[in-house]
C-alpha cells in the first residue's frame, strides 16, 4: 500500500533517523585505482537487511566523485536506507563503455557482498544525477548487453538482475539527441570515440532510450529547466512502453543552479537537492521497495 509523503517520512524517521556508518574508499575493482571505488553509509544494525540506493555522480563524464553525494547519502541511510556512492573511471580513461561497465561491476559487487553489508539484494533502486543519471539509465537497462557487462573480478561477464527502481535526475538519455545540442566541441565526441555518423552503433549502445521494453523497473524522471538529451522523450517512451514512470520538471531551475524563495534568486547546487525533488524522490523510494 502506497503511503502518502509525510506519513511515508514518518515512519522512515520510526525506522531510522540516526547517524549511518560509514565505509569509505570500499574497493570494488583494484584494477582502476579511486576509480574502483565506493563508499556505504549504513543505517544501524539491527540484524535485517535493507533497501539499497545506489547513486552514480555526475560531471559530464570527466569530473565528479563519489563524495559529491554524502550530504545525500547520509539523510538517506538516516531515514533507514543503505547507500553506496559510487566511482568510475573518468575521460580521458572512461571512454565508453569502459564508465557503463565500471558501474556495472560496482553493482555486482553491491549484490555479491549484499549480506555483508545488510543489503537487501532484490531491493536496489540506482540513482544519478547528470552523466550519473545516464549511466543509471545503462545500469537499469541494459545488463543484458555484453558489452556493458564487466569483466571486473566481481561480475566477470555475469549478467545481473536488473534493479527494482531508477531514479534519473537531469540525465541524458538519447546521444545522438544530446550530440546535436552540444555539437563536436562537446565532451561527447570524446566520450563515444567519434561522431554520431562515425559510430552509430556506439550511439544507440551508450542510449538508454534505445533499449526501452515491457516490464522494465519503473523510473523516477527529474528534469531541471534544459531537457537536453532526451529526458522527457525518456518518460514518454517508458510510458508507451507500458513502464511506470513519474516525470518531475523543476520549473525554474537551471543544471547547475536552482532556483529557490524568490524568482531570480539562485544558489549553487543540484536539482536532486529542490525540496519538491526530495519529497518525490522519498515517496518513490518508499513506494518502490517498501520499509527500507
Amino acid at each position: 500500500m502506497k503511503l502518502p509523503f509525510p506519513t511515508a517520512l514518518a515512519a522512515l524517521c520510526v525506522i531510522g533517523c540516526s547517524a549511518p556508518r560509514e565505509l569509505h574508499d570500499v574497493v570494488y575493482d583494484a584494477r582502476h585505482g579511486a576509480a574502483g571505488t565506493l563508499d556505504l553509509y549504513l543505517p544501524d544494525i539491527d540484524g535485517r537487511p535493507h533497501a539499497l540506493v545506489y547513486f552514480i555522480h555526475g560531471g559530464a563524464w570527466k569530473a565528479g566523485d563519489k563524495t559529491d553525494f554524502t550530504a545525500d547519502a547520509r539523510r538517506l541511510a538516516s531515514s533507514g536506507f543503505a547507500v553506496a556512492s559510487t566511482n568510475y573511471r573518468l575521460l580521458p580513461d572512461g571512454v565508453f563503455p569502459g564508465n557503463a561497465q565500471d558501474c556495472n561491476c560496482a553493482y555486482a559487487f553491491l549484490r555479491a557482498h549484499a549480506e555483508d553489508y545488510d543489503i537487501d539484494p532484490a531491493r536496489i533502486v540506482v540513482m544519478g544525477y547528470s552523466a550519473g543519471g545516464h549511466l543509471a539509465g545503462l545500469v537499469s537497462l541494459e545488463n543484458t548487453e555484453p558489452e556493458l557487462v564487466s569483466d571486473c573480478a566481481e561480475q566477470g561477464g555475469r549478467m545481473q538482475p536488473q534493479p527494482l527502481g531508477v531514479v534519473s535526475v537531469s540525465g541524458p538519455q538519447d546521444m545522438v539527441k544530446l550530440y546535436g545540442e552540444l555539437g563536436a566541441a562537446s565532451t561527447i565526441d570524446e566520450l563515444i570515440g567519434g561522431t554520431p555518423a562515425d559510430k552509430p552503433d556506439a550511439y544507440a549502445l551508450a542510449s538508454p532510450i534505445q533499449h526501452v521494453a515491457p516490464g522494465g523497473p519503473p523510473w523516477l524522471v527529474i528534469e531541471d529547466g534544459f531537457d537536453w538529451g532526451g529526458i522527457a522523450e525518456m518518460a514518454q517512451t517508458l510510458k508507451a512502453a507500458g513502464v511506470r514512470e513519474t516525470l518531475l520538471q523543476i520549473v525554474g531551475s537551471l543544471h547547475l543552479f536552482e532556483q529557490w524563495a524568490e524568482p531570480g534568486e539562485y544558489e549553487l547546487g543540484v536539482p536532486n537537492d529542490a525540496p519538491e525533488a526530495w519529497i518525490a524522490i522519498e515517496d518513490f523510494l518508499f513506494d518502490t521497495v517498501g520499509t527500507p
